[in-house]
């Protein structure tokens, strides 16, 4: 089992007083909401969405993937924990692209049609358990990990076989969590320390950001190549938040460590869409939202978000100009969508 875990942390969110108008303001509507009670969804951790604007969930307590309609009605189930084919040890992420559902799980790459039936079946040579992957059309994949041995967390490009191609970047977790050591067992809550963000443009090329930078960097022919930055200065985190994490912070002891941020991270999500377009939700003193960025990184607006959940804990899709928000719950998961400028 994985060495280095994460704890429940406070939710927090970003005030839309904090927000500024920018070219216009987003407002996500509630697409519908599944109930666990009906669907088994409990844990859901990874969305995406066809042309039909059919919306695909899995779940991380057992590795079903789930087709909604566009009104929320349970379409189809297939995946599950098993051995079989078509079944997962650890899934990862899932990503639909065309008529094709790539399903990354830790020891293997499955292709499904969107009806569930599989295409096709990779088995990786080596087992490697990934934080929030991001996949290629050709299986190609990005991940940050948490690496025990050096107790570092990394930012690593791996081929459709899960072999590492090259490591982006890496930071020592002793910056966040006082205390960590290297090749010892931690359980560590990673909340507002130092995230990778990263996403596939359709040219094939990676686009990744540090979320404490307002930095956008493409790799190119295994080069990092400047295509974004601009100055910003972070957002405070709420004085309460803090004295509430430090109260359980005091209460941890090895091998639990906790990181307690003095503020927001600037980058928050990052995605790119069918047509190159980059787009960053920042949380910065000048201006909260969205940030549109061509694929050759000039910027083409900001937006502000009214919402009536929490950006920074939902998980986000982008598929035919509509931007989708998934707010997981025990109980229930929420899913938004708003239409993108054009």
């Amino acid at each position: 089992m994985k060495a280095a875990q994460t704890l429940a942390t406070v939710s927090v969110l970003v005030a839309s007083a904090c927000s500024t108008p920018g070219d216009g303001t987003l407002r996500p509507q509630l697409a519908f909401e599944i109930s666990s009670a009906e669907t088994g969804v409990t844990a859901a951790r990874d969305l995406t969405v066809d042309h039909r604007g059919n919306v695909y969930i899995f779940d991380y307590d057992d590795y079903v993937i789930r087709q909604f309609d566009p009104q929320g009605r349970l379409l189809s189930t297939f995946g599950g924990e098993g051995e079989e084919l078509g079944n997962f040890q650890h899934l990862m992420a899932i990503r639909i692209f065309g008529d094709s559902l790539l399903a990354l799980d830790a020891g293997s790459l499955s292709v499904f049609d969107l009806s569930g039936n599989l295409r096709s079946y990779r088995v990786f040579a080596d087992t490697v358990i990934c934080d929030h992957p991001r996949l290629h059309p050709d299986g190609r994949w990005a991940a940050e990990r948490i690496v025990e041995a050096t107790a570092e967390k990394t930012l690593t490009y791996r081929d459709a076989d899960g072999s590492e191609q090259r490591q982006l970047a890496s930071y020592a977790l002793s910056e966040f969590f006082p205390g960590v050591e290297p090749g010892e067992m931690f359980f560590i809550n990673p909340t507002q320390a130092h995230d990778y963000l990263y996403d596939f443009a359709p040219d094939g090329r990676l686009v990744w950001v540090v979320s404490d930078r307002l930095q956008v960097l493409k790799v190119q022919d295994g080069i990092d190549e400047p295509l974004f930055e601009a100055a910003a200065n972070a957002l405070p985190f709420p004085a309460e938040n803090i004295a509430a994490m430090k109260e359980r912070q005091t209460s941890l002891s090895p091998p639990l460590f906790m990181n307690v941020p003095t503020h927001f991270q600037l980058v928050q999500h990052l995605l790119v869409d069918e047509f190159g377009e980059i787009w960053l939700y920042v949380t910065s003193r000048e201006k909260t939202g969205l940030l549109r960025l061509s694929s050759s990184g000039n910027e083409r607006g900001f937006y502000s978000v009214e919402a009536d959940f929490d950006v920074l804990s939902a998980r986000l899709a982008v598929a035919d100009r509509r931007l989708y928000f998934m707010v997981p719950g025990r109980e229930e998961t929420a899913i938004y969508s708003v239409e993108l400028p054009r």
